[in-house]
């Protein structure tokens, strides 16, 4: 039986998808956070360049070999629980699509944060416990928004967002320990 501490000094041993991973949330968090300065138009613009700068460092880190310099390669199991972590967020969203009809809602994105941290749940098995503490995080600080209805969405928001951006920067630290 692995102690925590195991877990935690083998970290990138275990989990060689971490480093990937934590480039993405890092730079979606940062996004993420950059949006919530700003009026509701520009919190879509910023995630969606924070998506895409997150996807481009992993691929150009995918190209240049930098994502897994070091670590070992991902077992399949590894990328079939990413898989099933993509598959589990599509058809909660589909759901959230289905049931809150106002895009532009308090409602809608914060049903659509707690979505993307549920997700997060899921890849702990792949990803490491930063990822699943991450999970449980941003699932409480959605459910918090939904509750507390007089606080701004651009609190949770942003929370939401320093949440990916410290757990994102953390596993790349731990990526290269």
């Amino acid at each position: 039986m692995m102690s925590a501490m195991d877990l935690f000094t083998n970290m990138p041993q275990l989990f060689p998808l971490i480093r990937g991973g934590g480039a993405f949330l890092a730079l979606i968090g940062l996004g993420i956070v950059i949006g919530s300065l700003r009026g509701p138009k520009w919190r879509v613009v910023w995630l969606l360049i924070g998506f895409y700068l997150g996807i481009g460092a992993m691929a150009a880190g995918g190209i240049t070999k930098l994502i897994f310099d070091g670590l070992p390669y991902p077992a399949i199991w590894q990328w079939v629980v990413l898989g099933l972590a993509f598959a589990v967020e599509a058809v909660l969203v589909n759901v959230v699509l289905r049931r809150v009809k106002d895009r532009s809602s308090r409602e809608f994105w914060l049903w659509i944060l707690f979505i993307v941290g549920a997700h997060f749940l899921v890849l702990g098995p792949s990803h490491g416990p930063i990822c699943a503490l991450l999970a449980l995080l941003c699932m409480g600080n959605a459910l918090l928004g939904l509750r507390l209805k007089g606080i701004d969405l651009r609190v949770f928001w942003a929370i939401d967002g320093v949440l990916k951006l410290g757990a994102g920067a953390a596993m790349v630290a731990v990526s290269y320990a």
